[in-house]
């Protein structure tokens, strides 16, 4: 009966967060907002909020919105993100600090389910937020030569927060919802207690989401690691 009732806890959990995701994703078309879905990692919390970027302009890239260009007409690698913090033009927020109200949601999951893992493609848009160099962007770097980026894809895990991170400040990279209906490619692996799991997939180009049967994370065979935390 137990084993029953845990398995239906973590169906539903990820049922419940594909239901996020479409709402996310409707929400930051109909308000024409950036928002983003960050999880605890180890943990059942997972918080949706609103970025904020007095910079950026809804369906135009980072380049077309921003003024900080080199000589070059290239953004400076060393200046994306570069405005992350608490200030009134901040973007990401730090998860530790979000108790809710209007732009955030705070989602708990069932204590008998954590998230085990999250992995997320970091596209253009997505890089600017993080400070990182897209795929395919050409840089300049600060001796003044110029390198060009082939990767075909980066994948981000977490991201840690706090002055001294632990283990509790462990937090996922964001999965972002834009205005003009497109989501991050990522992927998220819930387990439960008896050492089931469950993956969840984001298709960033359609916002269209799709979910794993049930399996034992020793089966587990995907790019997630269900043994993180």
């Amino acid at each position: 009966m137990r084993g029953t009732l845990l398995r239906q806890q973590l169906q539903s959990s990820a049922s419940q967060i594909r239901g996020e995701w479409h709402e996310a994703r409707a929400r930051a078309m109909e308000d024409s907002q950036i928002l983003c879905m960050r999880a605890k990692i180890g943990g059942s919390t997972l918080i949706i909020s609103r970025v904020l970027d007095a910079h950026y302009t809804a369906g135009l890239s980072s380049r077309q919105t921003t003024s900080r260009f080199d000589a070059n007409n290239q953004l400076d690698p060393f200046e994306k993100g570069g405005f992350t913090g608490g200030a009134e033009d901040f973007i990401l927020r730090d998860p530790e600090l979000i108790t809710g109200g209007r732009d955030a949601i705070i989602i708990e999951l069932p204590k008998t389910v954590v998230v085990a893992d999250v992995i997320v493609v970091v596209e253009e848009r997505a890089a600017f937020y993080l400070g990182m160099t897209a795929p395919g962007e050409q840089v300049n770097t600060m001796d003044g030569s110029e390198e060009y980026f082939e990767i075909e894809e980066i994948l981000a895990g977490e991201i840690r927060y706090g002055e001294t991170p632990s283990a509790e400040g462990i937090w996922s990279s964001p999965i972002f919802f834009y205005p003009d209906g497109s989501t991050s490619t990522a992927a998220m692996l819930l387990k439960n207690e008896i050492g089931r799991c469950m993956e969840i997939r984001l298709r960033g180009f359609t916002g269209t989401s799709t979910v794993t049967a049930i399996a034992l994370t020793s089966d587990y065979i995907g790019e997630l690691d269900p043994e993180r935390r």
